[in-house]
């Protein structure tokens, strides 16, 4: 069966289409729609002519499957909204935007109302799609936030089968948080946090999941990091944090990571984290492409990775590993100042790199400071070579035409490429995010 979506969220992803669509304003399906603006009165029936004002009153209203919950745009709301009911299969709750005009706006810079949650999402099948946050809460001298219990959107334990998609998160401690189960992550803008959420360890991460059977697709997360603290720097793209329960059936693909603190880390608990897949990223980060503190019989496949930034924190690598049995392979790692993929010291006890599985990637050190930047003897079907992109100093990385990464790479199902092109395109998948089509 080819690699696309899980099979769950294919069932979601119709759902959505035949229910809700893209406008929520025209879709018949639709239940009841509720209307919310800055210019509204908490005392209307909250109709499209005469809508609600806060979300105070958003939240004290029951709502039922199919209803829609639409907010102006050009409005702004400041506090925390609170969902506990729950959509269907058929007809979920959604959150949304109408009229013209920027996304309606979300800040919430309060601790004490919802943990600093500016959507808190306590039902299942909701979709929360095309809304805008900002200024969430962090940590400041008068406040020490749990950083498991804030996030621009939060979905709580037992909120299930949720989507979050199409949403904008500026200088959110953390972007999205769920304790939820088969929830989907996807298309989200999330961008520019450099404050610690929990001083003095821990820094700015885009999205964290704490349960098994999640999706994180299509994200663009941007420039999450903090220098300082504990560490030298912390923060991420993208974790998988919680010691308490199962972390399995994962699938993290189509994200583009640049300027974070690191595209992944898994913490410890190597007995209750494996399969998570992590395919077709591309990712320009410091500090590391992936820490698998825990993390055992995962895949990494077709990924353009630079490891070229300069060191920040107190570790520098490509990866870390604390179990074996990680299966590498169909990537290009592109390394500079003395890093090479499977080598690190002092990476907290997490250095089993002769213990994974890895075939059939591209090694290339940019600025000539290793020869060999894989720092293992090669697999099968390794090679060290310029991977030639388009323009690497621009972040163009589809492959010029005479880049030894085309048709080199395994065929392992997948159907699409970053670009969302068919693979395979040539004779065989091309390593990497990319496929080689003369038209770049």
């Amino acid at each position: 069966m080819r690699r696309t979506m899980l099979p769950f969220l294919i069932l979601l992803a119709w759902t959505l289409l035949f229910c809700c669509g893209q406008t929520p304003e025209g879709d018949t399906a639709c239940q009841s729609r509720f209307y919310v603006a800055t210019g509204g009165d908490d005392t209307n029936p909250g109709t499209h002519e005469r809508p609600w004002k806060t979300l105070n009153r958003v939240t004290q209203h029951s709502f039922v499957p199919g209803d829609s919950i639409l907010f102006a745009r050009g409005s702004s709301f400041t506090g925390g909204l609170l969902i506990t009911d729950s959509g269907n299969e058929v007809n979920p709750i959604v959150l949304a935007a109408y009229g013209e005009g920027p996304a309606p706006r979300f800040t919430n810079p309060q601790l004490n109302v919802l943990n600093g949650n500016m959507i808190q999402i306590r039902g299942s099948y909701l979709v929360v799609d095309g809304l805008y946050f900002y200024n969430g809460v962090g940590t400041t001298q008068e406040q020490v936030v749990d950083a498991r219990e804030i996030a621009a959107v939060y979905l709580t334990l037992g909120a299930d089968h949720n989507t979050i998609k199409n949403c904008e998160m500026v200088d959110c401690p953390v972007g999205v948080q769920s304790y939820g189960q088969y929830n989907l992550i996807t298309h989200n803008y999330i961008h520019d946090c450099n404050r610690f959420l929990s001083e003095p360890n821990w820094g700015p991460i885009g999205i964290m999941v704490a349960t098994s059977n999640h999706e994180i697709s299509y994200n663009r997360i941007v420039n999450y990091t903090r220098t300082g603290g504990t560490f030298g720097a912390d923060g991420g793209a993208i974790e998988i944090d919680n010691e308490d329960y199962p972390n399995n059936n994962i699938y993290i693909h189509h994200n583009w990571s640049v300027g974070n603190e690191g595209f992944l880390e898994i913490i410890w608990g190597s007995d209750i984290t494996w399969d998570v897949r992590v395919s077709y990223n591309v990712s320009d980060d410091y500090q590391e492409f992936i820490f698998f503190w825990s993390g055992k019989d995962c895949f990494v496949e077709n990924n353009t990775v630079l490891c070229t930034r300069p060191r920040n924190s107190r570790v520098r690598v490509v990866f870390s590993f604390n179990e074996g049995n990680n299966i590498i392979r169909n990537n290009i790692f592109v390394v500079a100042n003395g890093i090479q993929v499977f080598t690190g010291t002092d990476v907290y006890g997490a250095e089993r790199y002769d213990e994974q599985i890895f075939h059939h990637n591209l090694y290339w050190c940019s600025d000539g400071s290793v020869e060999d930047p894989c720092g293992l003897p090669l697999g099968e079907g390794d090679i060290v070579a310029d991977p030639r992109f388009v323009d690497l100093a621009n972040l163009d990385l589809h492959l010029m035409e005479d880049s030894p990464a085309i048709d080199t790479g395994l065929d392992l199902d997948y159907e699409t490429d970053f670009d969302n092109g068919d693979v395979p395109f040539g004779k065989a998948p091309d390593m990497g995010a990319y496929e080689f089509r003369s038209s770049f």
